[in-house]
């Protein structure tokens, strides 16, 4: 899963960045007590499906008035997870993908027993083949 966008809400339909969920504990602890209230408004907008276009940019708006200048261009980066993409002639790779298939992070399954958890969600990640 792919899509474009320049971080600040503008995404695909129906797919969002796994910055979201890897960095939603993140996300809780900078947005203030008296916002907290829109943050899970949001989420739940997140969470109903469809295109999140809308939603995103309301959290990044959110995240701006809470101090985080980038909004949510300050969560993205090193830490969200990601593989190469598959070549022919190498072995099949799993990975833990989004348990609703509705963002686009992928955490190697390799060595990983116990999938991480989809913090939007509340559930462990579903593990996939990848390549």
């Amino acid at each position: 899963m792919s899509e474009t966008g320049t971080g600040d809400g503008n995404t695909a339909p129906t797919v969002m960045r796994s910055d979201v969920c890897v960095r939603l504990d993140q996300i809780r602890d900078v947005v203030p007590a008296d916002g907290q209230r829109e943050l899970e408004e949001i989420l739940a907008a997140l969470r109903r499906g469809g295109d999140p276009a809308a939603a995103r940019a309301e959290l990044h708006g959110l995240l701006r008035r809470s101090g985080v200048a980038l909004g949510l261009r300050a969560f993205r980066g090193a830490g969200i997870g990601g593989l190469p993409a598959a070549v022919a002639g190498h072995p099949v790779v799993e990975a833990y993908v989004c348990p609703r298939e509705r963002c686009d992070r992928r955490s190697p399954a390799r060595n990983q027993p116990v999938p991480p958890l989809c913090r939007l969600y509340g559930e462990p990640l579903s593990r996939r083949r990848v390549s």
